[in-house]
């Protein structure tokens, strides 16, 4: 983070308080400030937390004081050192008691996010503007332009003058999304997200952005516990893993890592796939998804459910699924090396789309890899 451009950042925010303020000031328990702690203002920073607002409010009939709203912005309200005393305080310590029970030891020292951690993070909202009562009443309140001007703001205090590694946006609906939606707008870029509503063992949703180096993750707010699964997406998320382990396993497993059910569309990932310069397969004719493989197998690719790849061969008849065709041992070997399931009767083998990982590119060109690989040692020796 340069301290200049932050300057001139803070500059541009505090004028677009001074041009809101009549406005502002008319709306009762309204306050203004954002920024809750902010160790440096020049040099890497590491990790974001970013809230709605900061809940504080003002009192019945006291005229909006901006006097200090500028030095907040350089000085924060507060440490979390000092939050770690307040157990009140839920919304930071529910988050550090989650990663300590994750062992999330690359940024805990023994209970606590580590001094080394915290002197590069910054702790602030979304909202320049805040409110003591629910976040959604302060969005009602100011309204939908005010609400947005904000968040463009933050946008660019994330994505062009911080620049963290990580952003942990507390609240998916009234964080994250209209914060990458009004970046995107705003400056015309092709922002994506992830959504993960099926994280096992929780029915919170998570979501997950990257941009320019910056991954931007939306969790349920932090102010209820944190759900393990949550704790552990943040984790890996931060260590960059792809894949991980069933909540049931997960005192035997490694690190304990949480699998995660991606919510990617199927059929858009399988048609990038056939639609790859790369995939060379034949489509057999007056199918749906079924391809040559070789003389004697055909892939089949599912866009129902949550899709899959099934090889069989082309004289299979369902009527005789123990029927011992040619090289079904050897096929079945070749793709059990593949991680693929070949314990049906039904097919030499299967292996589910969100096997190959969470994003489209990612899931697109591990397939297509896989599937000439399985080509070439299909045929060779036929």
């Amino acid at each position: 983070m340069s301290g200049e451009e932050y300057k001139k950042w803070v500059d541009k925010a505090y004028q677009y308080i001074e041009d809101v303020y009549d406005r502002v000031n008319k709306l009762e328990y309204v306050n203004v400030g954002s920024t809750q702690y902010i160790p440096k203002l020049e040099g890497d920073i590491e990790l974001v937390f970013l809230g709605h607002d900061a809940h504080e409010g003002r009192g019945v009939g006291v005229e909006l004081d901006i006097t200090n709203a500028k030095e907040r912005f350089y000085k924060g309200n507060g440490n979390p050192r000092y939050w770690r005393e307040c157990p009140e305080w839920k919304i930071w310590n529910n988050i550090e008691s989650a990663f300590r029970r994750i062992g999330f030891t690359e940024i805990m020292d023994n209970d606590y996010i580590s001094d080394e951690i915290l002197n590069k993070t910054i702790v602030t909202n979304a909202m320049l503007f805040n409110y003591s009562g629910k976040a959604k009443e302060l969005n009602y309140h100011l309204k939908p332009d005010i609400v947005n001007g904000c968040m463009k703001l933050t946008g660019e205090l994330i994505f062009d003058v911080i620049k963290p590694k990580m952003v942990i946006c507390s609240s998916c609906p009234l964080v994250f999304e209209p914060l990458i939606a009004n970046y995107k707008k705003d400056h015309n870029v092709d922002l994506r997200y992830e959504a993960f509503d099926r994280l096992e063992g929780t029915r919170k949703k998570v979501m997950r952005c990257e941009y320019n180096g910056i991954t931007v993750l939306g969790i349920p707010h932090t102010s209820y516990p944190v759900p393990q699964a949550v704790a552990a997406f943040v984790r890996d998320s931060y260590l960059g893993k792809d894949i991980g382990y069933s909540m049931s396993n997960m005192a035997t497993m490694p690190n304990g890592f949480v699998s995660y059910k991606t919510s990617f569309n199927v059929k858009y990932v399988i048609d990038l796939v056939t639609s790859s310069q790369d995939f060379k397969l034949d489509k057999i004719e007056n199918s749906t998804e079924r391809y040559s493989l070789s003389d004697n197998l055909l892939l089949t690719i599912t866009k129902t459910g949550n899709g899959y790849l099934a090889i069989r061969h082309k004289n299979y008849d369902v009527q005789y699924p123990n029927l011992k065709y040619d090289f079904t041992e050897r096929y079945r070997n070749i793709l059990k090396e593949k991680g693929w399931n070949c314990d049906t009767p039904f097919w030499l083998g299967t292996k589910l789309i969100k096997d190959y990982g969470r994003k489209d590119d990612e899931i697109v060109t591990k397939i297509v890899s896989e599937v000439n690989d399985i080509v070439e040692l299909v045929n060779k020796d036929n």
